[in-house]
């Protein structure tokens, strides 16, 4: 998106009764601008292609990000799923992508984990299954989230489904007949090109980086990662990206609230916030508190964004020492308004 206008912060502040709950700012800030299964395929570039049996009800969808290939599963009910594949560069930390995807279902830090074992193709896959405990899912369902790990050389595969947990639990069967359907054509080097972090796929850096950012390596739950180093303190930004809404504000205003240590907030204390400005291409919602990191017990802030965009939501993510976040906060701001998502997968 081009030409991105300056903003103008219409700012409510919560002020929440009780022991150990601070204040909680939330900012909107508008922006510019039954015959055989049918067989597909997706390719991406230095990678081999994929071949897969299409489910009955799954409907193939434009991939986003890092994926090549998404699928939305619905039923006649109106619950709904989100299937993606994803091929990262092997040697990720296995516990830490736990970690991660537990920290999306709102779950603490695990040491050990037990996954099963699944076929992809002819290949035998880690099947990892993880519910959250809370209703994260606007405020009325538990999620649940099946990843699928299978490492190919110097790739890792990452075949994930995620949704509300009773609809996902229904389709696990259909999502491992899915798994085993699937198959690599090595018509093409099965090497990933990793392009640089923050650009698209022409090349292109999405955003304008501020000077001091680091670009860090984003992992495999990131979009891009960039680091901040100030007198020894610290802070990171993070950036991913999920289909629809990603769960909603309140669901991921909490899941930032809990890697601070601090309660959840429930609708009826988001519902006076302000109404949200309606510009063309969408609409930017920020937050930002105060606790302590879950992970280290340090003092930290957080700010946190959400950027609906087309048919995707953006969440960004500065997280880290207090000093240094206060210093970083309108750089961050006018790094999000310098993004220009086209063609950003």
């Amino acid at each position: 998106m081009r030409g991105l206008r300056s903003i103008a912060i219409l700012l409510t502040a919560l002020t929440l009764a009780g022991c150990g709950r601070e204040e909680v700012k939330i900012y909107h800030v508008p922006k510019d601008d039954s015959a055989a299964p049918e067989q597909n395929s997706a390719a991406h570039p230095q990678q081999p292609q994929l071949q897969w049996a299409l489910p009955d009800g799954w409907q193939e969808i434009a991939p986003s990000q890092m994926r090549v290939a998404s699928f939305a599963v619905t039923n006649a009910s109106g619950s709904s799923a989100d299937v993606g594949v994803i091929p990262l560069p092997a040697g990720e930390n296995e516990i830490d992508l736990i970690n991660m995807w537990r920290d999306q279902m709102q779950l603490p830090p695990t040491t050990n984990f037990n996954p099963e074992t699944v076929s992809v193709g002819s290949d035998s896959a880690k099947l990892f299954d993880i519910a959250s405990d809370a209703a994260i899912i606007d405020g009325k369902f538990r999620a649940r989230i099946l990843v699928a790990m299978l490492t190919r050389g110097p790739t890792s595969w990452f075949f994930k489904l995620t949704g509300e947990d009773s609809f996902v639990t229904s389709q696990k069967q259909t999502f491992l007949q899915f798994l085993k359907s699937v198959s690599f054509v090595e018509n093409a080097p099965a090497q990933i090109a990793a392009a640089p972090a923050a650009q698209n796929e022409t090349g292109k850096s999405i955003w304008t980086i501020p000077s001091g950012w680091q670009p860090a390596d984003p992992g495999a739950m990131l979009f891009a990662k960039f680091s901040i180093s100030s007198g020894g303190a610290k802070a990171d930004v993070n950036i991913s990206s999920l289909a629809g809404d990603g769960g909603g504000l309140l669901a991921n205003v909490n899941r930032w609230r809990g890697q601070l240590g601090l309660n959840s907030l429930n609708e009826m204390e988001l519902d006076h916030l302000p109404p949200t400005a309606d510009v063309p291409g969408g609409q930017l919602t920020l937050v930002d508190f105060t606790g302590a990191d879950s992970k280290t017990g340090k003092p930290a802030e957080l700010v946190g964004a959400v950027v609906p965009q087309n048919g995707q939501t953006w969440f960004y993510k500065l997280m880290g020492d207090v000093a240094v976040v206060g210093q970083q906060k309108d750089a961050f701001i006018k790094f999000i308004q310098s993004a220009d998502y086209t063609n950003a997968r």
